[in-house]
């Protein structure tokens, strides 16, 4: 029998340098960091970080030619800092100038609340962004929280401001004067000046963020009062909008809530509003898919049981919708007359009024909602779920159903931390995966005395920016949910105009939700995507009230409607899996409880193809012979059969195990599910608790056919599929084997014309493939391969004209070249 030991916790060090506080726990951060492409997210903060400062330098460079001042401050107290210069114009960032915890019913998780969870935020993180930072040294930042809660995590070069340190305060100010207390005033908090934003936010979100605050946008008139935006850029999904969307898609733990703006008196500066005058103020980062847009609400009334009685809208709070009707802004929070800190003095407070007030209302409520989901499930909510959860809860208010004032309406803080506390019981909150062709059905039990409501949400793919008014949709995945009892299907919510909605099918919004009043009896709830899903796969989250228990499949899985049998290895802290390495899954991990789920990553495998797998164990001690055993759900039904063992293998002394996996050519399409069992001295089942060793289930994405296909030296042409950017082969090429390739960056094709191919040779390779510079003007050029998920395996650039294809499983990739004028694309293929 062998020792039982516990491994010793290793410190955690940042892959960047730049973030000075991390984000939640070591163990979370890496959680987090082992579902992300990290190569993606570094290149992404990279590309964010050099076009910030080249748009900032040529915006520097106009101003001192025309006498544009840089850094403007009013006599309000708002500060416009110039950006950037589009059409001619200088674009500025400015300022959108505690009841606030009872209007949301946040006081109600916090310590003393009505629900008994003492929820202060204690060990989580708000990340700030804003016209400078808050002062450090201010009293509120101590406290029975902790001391010297607030850091730093960029150059500050605006230095300190009076609206960063309220924005801040509203967030996690201890309440040493009890007025002025945080929403979560034991959280901790990292300041940044808003230079550079998106990219420094790629940065927090590579390092495990999941909550930032943004109390400001795009300044819609100058000091003279002249309109000085780009007509295209109200409600238009603009470049700033997708570059959002482009973070979240690449980090979706990531939530930014960002302020919907203070132009709601303002009716002449978008002469062109879409659903009427006075409407469609929106602009930058709150018109983006995955952000979330707020509101600005008076103080609301609310009953002693945190019910609300009634809320008004603050004139000043600006409205949607987007141009493509999407229902915008998303929810309303509390941000009239909000007591917060300021930068002046270590005591210094004052009233502030503003969707900038609202904003940090409704982001710290949220902490505290991703702090109880994680004290219940070990483990954090994707943003979708987060984001869905809010708006699924909210108390309408204003036109019945969604609207482009208040969105859903008032955050409930209170009413979505009992629907985290009923999942499973009569409550679903599920994190799902769809393939394409597939369909998602459910059947709960309506519990006969509230509304049934179901809704899902997700993270989209970014669409296409924008430079022009325009009013077709961004959505690239498009999901639908549909109700049903009997013959009758129920149909979710879509703007008809700016204070008017219906039910029915809804193409423009990447959140449904279905109600049914006086709901009684059995329902089936199904989810469902408009054609091929864009990367094979989109995940969701589906969250059901209103029920009595449910028959929710385990979460997350692939949305099958069966489920698969429970397997673990006991004694994990002795031996355990460390490293699986198959169709662009790569994820190291450490000692867990003996079963891991991380079926949230995604392998893609072609049907009768050959794949290279690596998996290793570690150990605590000394190391034994590991048996192996991998099973594929090929066909889809649920159970582990023995056809489907697709490794039977053993290591020792810790060595790797490289194996290959072959796929039947008659494999079902789509996302199912893989089992990889580690167990000592001897070989598994699919379905066992033993003694010493570890189990983990991935997803594995099944794509059409390629090893038959011709692919040298032929040209990708770029075509449109619901707004985004797919890339499929020309020349009679098997199409199908390029379903699901998308870009996930913020690559433009200009003109009508394919990119030329590139000159790539030996294709296929085992070793390296050698890039011809004949048509490439620079021969510093960047080249990314990635695989027909969508994933970026390498990057780098082209010095020596060859790129090493040899760590690379066999199979199909994309190569990216851009010489900084142009991007050509072509297939290689790693033999």
């Amino acid at each position: 029998m062998k020792s039982k030991k516990l491994l010793r916790v290793l410190s955690y060090a940042s892959i960047f340098a730049a973030v000075h506080v991390q984000a939640q726990n070591a163990q979370q951060v890496k959680k987090i960091q082992s579902e992300y492409n990290m190569l993606e997210i570094e290149s992404l903060q990279q590309k964010f970080n050099k076009t910030a400062k080249a748009q900032k330098t040529k915006a520097l460079q106009m101003a001192k030619s025309k006498g544009w001042k840089s850094i403007i401050k009013t006599k309000d107290g708002r500060v416009l800092e110039l950006q950037k210069v589009v059409d001619g114009k200088p674009i500025y960032y400015t300022t959108y100038n505690t009841d606030a915890a009872l209007s949301t019913r946040t006081n109600h998780l916090q310590t003393n609340g009505s629900l008994g969870l003492n929820l202060m935020g204690q060990g989580m993180v708000a990340h700030v962004w804003d016209g400078g930072v808050a002062r450090a040294s201010h009293r509120e930042f101590d406290g029975s929280g902790g001391n010297n809660r607030y850091t730093i995590g960029d150059d500050a070069g605006l230095g300190l401001n009076f609206h960063a340190a309220h924005v801040t305060g509203t967030i996690v100010a201890a309440g040493i004067r009890n007025d002025a207390e945080g929403m979560a005033p034991h959280a901790r908090a990292v300041g940044y000046d808003w230079n550079n934003d998106i990219a420094e936010a790629v940065n927090a979100a590579g390092n495990g963020m999941l909550v930032s605050n943004h109390s400001y946008g795009f300044a819609a008139r100058d000091r003279q009062g002249r309109v000085q935006l780009p007509q295209y850029f109200f409600g238009g999904y603009i470049e700033d909008s997708r570059d959002w969307d482009v973070v979240t898609f690449n980090a979706p733990d990531y939530l930014p809530v960002v302020a919907a703006g203070n132009d709601g008196n303002d009716n002449s500066a978008n002469n062109n509003p879409t659903g009427g005058f006075g409407f469609d103020k929106l602009t930058g980062a709150s018109t983006s898919k995955n952000t979330l847009a707020v509101a600005n609400a008076q103080d609301a009334r609310v009953g002693g049981n945190g019910n609300l009685i009634s809320v008004s809208i603050n004139s000043s709070s600006s409205e949607g919708p987007t141009d493509d009707l999407r229902i915008k802004p998303d929810i309303t929070g509390n941000g009239t007359g909000v007591l917060s800190i300021l930068d002046s003095s270590n005591t210094a407070y004052r009233e502030l009024t503003g969707t900038s007030m609202a904003s940090p209302n409704v982001a710290g409520s949220l902490l505290l909602l991703q702090q109880h989901y994680n004290n219940l499930n070990n483990t954090f909510m994707k943003a979708a779920t987060l984001k869905g959860l809010a708006l699924h809860t909210a108390d309408d208010a204003g036109p019945t159903g969604p609207d482009a004032i208040f969105g859903w309406g008032l955050l409930n803080a209170k009413k979505a931390a009992e629907v985290i506390s009923a999942d499973g019981d009569n409550t679903i909150v599920d994190e799902l995966v769809l393939s394409s062709g597939q369909t998602y059905s459910i059947t709960v039990e309506s519990d006969g005395s509230s509304p049934l409501l179901s809704s899902i949400s997700w993270t989209d793919r970014p669409g296409r920016a924008i430079t022009s008014a325009s009013s077709a949709p961004v959505l690239v995945n498009d999901l639908d949910i549909r109700v049903s009892k009997g013959e009758n299907s129920a149909l979710p919510y879509e703007l008809t105009g700016a204070t008017t909605s219906a039910r029915r099918d809804n193409n423009v919004d990447p959140f449904e939700r279905v109600d049914i009043n006086n709901a009684s009896g059995t329902y089936t709830i199904t989810v469902r995507a408009k054609g091929n899903l864009v990367g094979g796969s989109q995940r969701f989250s589906l969250i059901v009230t209103g029920i009595r228990g449910s028959s929710s499949t385990p979460n997350p899985v692939p949305p099958t409607t069966v489920s698969y049998c429970d397997s673990k290895g006991d004694n994990a802290q002795a031996e355990w899996i460390d490293n699986i390495e198959l169709g662009g899954i790569s994820n190291t991990s450490g000692a867990g409880s003996g079963y891991s789920n991380f079926t949230s990553q995604v392998g893609t495998l072609s049907r009768g193809s050959s794949n290279t797998m690596i998996v290793s164990a570690a150990f605590s001690g000394q190391s034994y012979t590991e048996f192996w055993s991998v099973w594929i759900d090929f066909n889809k039904n649920g159970t582990f059969e023995a056809s489907e063992r697709v490794v039977n293998g053993s290591s020792s002394s810790a060595a790797n195990l490289s194996t290959t996996v072959d796929v039947p050519s008659n494999a079902a399409l789509g996302s199912t599910r893989m089992r990889v069992s580690m167990k000592y001295n001897a070989a598994s089942s699919p379905c066992e608790t033993f003694e010493f060793g570890e189990v983990e289930d991935y997803t594995i994405n099944i794509i059409g056919t390629s090893a038959n296909s011709t692919f040298n030296n032929t040209s990708i042409a770029a075509t449109s599929l619901n707004s985004s950017e797919i890339y499929t082969t020309s020349g009679g090429t098997n199409t199908q084997d390029f379903v699901g390739f998308a870009t996930t960056d913020e690559t433009t094709i200009l003109g009508d014309e394919a990119p030329t191919a590139l000159e790539v040779y030996p294709n296929p390779s085992n070793l390296e493939v050698h890039v011809g510079l004949s048509t490439i003007e620079n021969s510093e050029s960047s080249y990314k391969v990635i695989n027909s998920a969508g994933q970026v395996l390498k990057i780098g650039t082209l010095k020596e004209e060859q790129i090493n294809v040899s760590d690379l499983t066999q199979g199909l990739y994309i190569l990216e070249v851009n010489d900084g004028q142009r991007v050509f694309y072509t297939q290689i293929i790693k033999k």
